[in-house]
């Protein structure tokens, strides 16, 4: 299928959003999903998946989430409020082109991308389904590591109150002792790319304590949007058990899906393929 893609650009409060939209040759008003990138993550690493949806028929607009990729906010900050921000400025977006059926937009978030597009969902009823892949929705910490977050987030708010700058921490080291996929070629990819280490190296505090410290699940029982919670059953970063805690406390239309061979990185990961097959299924079932 022949596709139209596009740089694109929105505002949410005052900073700019960017984004890629992918608008199949097919015929319109198309149904769209928003592509919402986790925590240290960047939209290109999820235009394979757009890619794929066009294909099937579903537009697709993967953003750079506040603080992220080619997008304004402070570099690298998790501010769940702000992405939450991000989604709903992007719905008011499409519902403005011609080409997407404003009444039939749904959201994909991937970890803490996962979080925003849930919280998203309790605000707004726009937003007509939900798929979350290994999203984050509860605090998996140690006593030891949620100790070590809290001393960080300490030393980060003396820092920011003498100097006006963010404490930045490298987190290369601890982040890559733990496998982001279950396919250690896409694991090592992940791990060597240049803008995935620059991150890496330079975590802000307590800017990105909200990807780690979150209460996402009490309040997924408000959502009405049907939802689809794809989870890695391999996951490291966030166990499958977290999924499965989701899908009992969503009280909509809802599916659960663990995929066998994955792992955290379920969009990269060695079987993407049910990833993308299970999420443009779910966008046609509940969108068309």
């Amino acid at each position: 299928m022949i596709v139209s893609k596009a740089n694109v650009s929105f505002l949410s409060g005052p900073d700019k959003i960017v984004g890629v939209l992918f608008i199949p040759k097919a015929a319109t008003p198309l149904p769209a999903l928003i592509i919402c990138h986790g925590a240290l993550d960047f939209k290109e690493n999820h235009l394979e998946l757009c890619e794929y949806l066009a294909g099937k028929g579903i537009a697709s607009l993967a953003i750079d989430m506040h603080g992220h990729g080619e997008s304004g906010g402070s570099r690298f900050h998790i501010n769940i409020t702000d992405w939450v921000s991000d989604i709903r400025c992007a719905i008011d977006y499409l519902e403005q082109r011609p080409e997407i059926n404003g009444k039939s937009i749904g959201v994909f978030g991937f970890s803490s991308g996962g979080t925003a597009v849930l919280e998203a969902a309790v605000l707004d009823r726009r937003i007509r389904c939900i798929i979350t892949l290994d999203a984050t929705v509860r605090n998996t910490l140690t006593p030891s590591e949620h100790l070590g977050i809290k001393i960080l987030n300490a030393a980060g708010r003396i820092k920011r109150f003498i100097t006006k700058e963010d404490l930045k921490v490298s987190m290369v080291k601890p982040f890559a002792k733990v496998p982001a996929a279950s396919d250690p070629e896409v694991n090592l990819r992940w791990r060597e790319n240049p803008k995935v280490l620059k991150m890496w190296s330079e975590v802000p505090f307590p800017g990105f304590t909200p990807s780690l410290i979150v209460d996402t699940i009490k309040r997924v029982h408000l959502i009405t949007a049907p939802t689809l919670v794809i989870h890695g059953e391999d996951d490291k970063v966030d166990p499958p058990e977290t999924a499965r805690l989701l899908f009992a406390a969503l009280s909509c239309v809802k599916r659960l899906c663990i995929v066998p061979g994955n792992g955290h990185l379920g969009h990269l990961d060695r079987n993407k393929d049910v990833v993308m097959e299970r999420t443009s299924d779910w966008a046609h079932n509940h969108l068309d």
